[in-house]
């Protein structure tokens, strides 16, 4: 899993990071957004300490939950292509965006379905990383049309992914799905997010900027304290 974190600016992530990182491998990208007129050694020369020393507090608190940390710091100015190469080189098969909000316990996860998204590589994600937690997790569907067949049609592929979910060992009772046609998608879909600490998407489109920051992420990530997974499609 990446984790980027900017380290342009303090920030505590004390309890939201912590509880939202379930078990697993973690590579840390500390980024420093780079200013056009200047250039990254410049900022590094002058920066490079304090950053690292950001970076190296946050990664000391997950290091103490026995989570494997590596760490990375650059100073950039694409963060989008930067995340991205970041998450290739050390083959993550996710990404997750800290949030900023308090967390509940037991953790609530939002994962938003989409029909053409790699659900296997879902399903296997989020049985992966919550199965072993006290999660409640809820899959969420904005249907884009009040079609009958196709409400239909989604339905039984949600009931069909909670299947699969289970299968990988998360309790049937912490597990339900859901879907609605009421309102524009990205609307419905920010309103829905509302009360959950951990909001789980997958990539889309096949570029840097849209598979990472595609509509709903970007509108995710600027606009909810919700940490944002995004589950990276097969390479």
């Amino acid at each position: 899993m990446l984790v980027p974190i900017d380290v342009s600016e303090p920030a505590s992530y004390d309890s939201t990071l912590l509880d939202a990182i379930p078990s697993s491998n973690v590579v840390l990208l500390g980024y420093w957004p780079i200013p056009d007129q200047s250039s990254a050694a410049q900022l590094r020369d002058q920066l490079g300490d304090e950053a690292d020393s950001r970076l190296q507090d946050v990664a000391n608190r997950l290091d103490a939950r026995g989570l494997d940390i590596r760490t990375r710091l650059a100073f950039i100015k694409d963060r989008a292509r930067t995340i991205d190469g970041a998450a290739n080189e050390y083959d993550c098969g996710s990404v997750l965006f800290p949030g900023t909000g308090p967390v509940s316990d037991p953790l609530r996860v939002l994962v938003l379905i989409k029909p053409d998204a790699d659900l296997d590589r879902l399903a296997e994600t989020v049985g992966v990383l919550f199965a072993d937690t006290d999660a409640e997790i809820l899959l969420f569907h904005a249907v884009e049309t009040d079609h009958e067949p196709l409400y239909d049609a989604t339905e039984y592929m949600l009931r069909g992914l909670a299947d699969r979910i289970r299968e990988l060992g998360l309790d049937a009772d912490r597990l339900d799905y859901e879907q609605t046609t009421d309102g524009e998608r990205l609307d419905v879909i920010a309103d829905r997010t509302v009360g959950f600490d951990v909001v789980v998407s997958s990539e889309t489109e096949p570029t840097v900027r849209e598979r990472i920051f595609g509509s709903v992420q970007s509108r995710l990530v600027d606009g909810t304290d919700a940490s944002v997974l995004t589950v990276r499609v097969g390479r």
